[in-house]
């Protein structure tokens, strides 16, 4: 029996061997742990189905309680941004079907299903964990942190899949997913389902009962008087002039921003007393002429003949709710006010034949203004494009959120007026990313001409 040991030992010894348990492939859901851990094991595909739309769901409710947190305290549902959500879902299948047709072997529907949605938390919670509390090098940081996971997950989730390395398709996955990003932005594709409900208080006029017929033609003696205030222009050099336009008297932060645009832009180009602002305020009726399309033609007349409308330059700040028309909202104390119109404007401007002019619109769909002002000797900023909204134009604000931007913030310590509008926009587009909602993309026009006059026109440094 003891010669026989040897040879059972070897008989016995495979069969042990195939006997020891194999680690089992896990489910779905457990590789999908292991995954955002960027750990590898064996996967299958068992109750692929359900997972895959519990992913799906999770992640549309969780955008969904994102959006309604940031549209705080008093959330607006937008069911007509609910059809924007489909934008996002087909990424998320192209980016699968991308992932399935370059990787080798080829993956299945489930698993490319499965990376595609596992991405998903990554850029989420970057634009609504990081982004809103980050200055631009820490976002930028938390960007490429956000980038290199992103292919960590993605090379190895490919290979827990697949069985081989696809470093070079995750590569690819990742700028699939940078040039989605970018397409997004350029499309301004942002479904805000929530947001938050503009605050529009009237009001309250018990105590004002102007006598409208009296009160409006007593406007152009109001203009008069302060134009007699500036004299005439008799100096050798080109001089700068100020117009203010403040539309809407329901809200305060129109003759509010109108009167720091006064003043920086006074400070900056040594404007010397040489102002005007037309307002429309319904806390005070009598302490400015007031804002009608009218007023602003007559005050144009008196300006010009005040310049030298050949050398001078203009700049013109108007600041109230915005249309699509596009129109700049005109309102004040039931007053029986026009709105102004882009062909109102330019013909008022037309007319007067100042030929330098610096016309700068903080208002909704403002952009729609530039076409028809625009010429190498004018610049035109506005504070949104032809087709989008802006911001901060309520009773609970004191400034725009372009006024803050623009004038408090950028243009006292910029080098220009396009650096200025730069790094206003720029701000402003950070702003809207952290409060979720649809950029307002401001515009410009920078006639050249113009721009090199006041590059060589003596003017307070920065």
């Amino acid at each position: 029996m003891d010669e026989h040991e040897p040879l059972n030992e070897l008989q016995n010894e495979p069969i042990a061997a195939a006997c020891v348990p194999a680690e089992p492939p896990q489910s779905f859901a457990a590789s999908m742990l292991r995954l955002w851990t960027l750990r590898i094991g064996p996967v299958s595909s068992r109750h692929a189905t359900p997972i895959l739309m519990g992913l799906s769901t999770l992640w549309l409710l969780l955008w969904v309680a994102i959006d309604w947190w940031g549209a705080l305290p008093d959330p607006q549902f937008l069911i007509a941004e609910a059809p924007l959500l489909a934008w996002y879902a087909l990424a998320i299948l192209a980016l699968a079907a991308f992932l399935r047709r370059r990787s080798r072997p080829m993956l299945t529907i489930e698993a490319a299903l499965m990376l595609s949605l596992g991405l998903v938390p990554v850029p989420l919670c970057l634009a609504a964990g990081a982004a809103p509390y980050l200055s631009p090098l820490g976002l930028l940081g938390a960007i490429i942190a956000a980038a290199v996971y992103s292919l960590l997950f993605l090379a190895r989730g490919l290979r827990a899949f697949t069985g081989e390395p696809q470093r070079v398709t995750a590569v690819a996955g990742i700028a699939f997913v940078a040039v989605f990003i970018w397409l997004t932005d350029a499309l301004g594709v942002i479904p805000d389902v929530w947001a938050p409900a503009e605050v529009e208080a009237a009001a309250d006029n018990n105590d004002v009962e102007a006598d409208a017929e009296s009160l409006l033609f007593d406007q152009a003696a109001r203009i008069d008087r302060a134009l007699a205030a500036m004299g005439t222009d008799t100096s050798s050099s080109p001089q700068t002039f100020f117009l203010g336009f403040a539309g809407v008297g329901e809200q305060k932060v129109f003759a509010q921003e109108i009167g720091l645009a006064s003043r920086v832009l006074s400070e900056r180009y040594g404007m010397n007393g040489r102002g005007l602002s037309l307002i429309n305020d319904e806390r005070d009726l009598e302490r400015a002429p007031l804002a009608s399309v009218s007023g602003l033609k007559y005050a144009l007349r008196g300006l010009a003949a005040r310049m030298n409308v050949d050398r001078d330059v203009l700049f013109l700040s108007i600041s109230s709710h915005g249309a699509q028309d596009p129109a700049i909202a005109v309102s004040n104390s039931q007053l029986p006010l026009n709105e102004l119109t882009d062909e109102d404007l330019a013909e008022a401007l037309s007319d007067t034949e100042i030929k330098w002019r610096v016309i700068i619109i903080s208002a909704c769909y403002a952009g729609g203004f530039i076409d028809s002002l625009k010429n190498p000797r004018t610049i035109v900023i506005t504070a949104a494009a032809a087709d989008r909204t802006s911001f901060g134009c309520s009773n609970d604000s004191d400034l725009t959120y372009f006024g803050e931007a623009f004038y408090r913030d950028a243009l006292p310590e910029a080098r220009s007026l396009r650096d200025a509008f730069e790094k206003a926009k720029s701000a402003i587009a950070l702003r809207e990313r952290r409060e979720h909602v649809d950029p307002s993309k401001p515009q410009a026009y920078f006639g050249a001409e113009l721009e090199a006059k006041l590059s060589s026109m003596s003017a307070r440094p920065p």
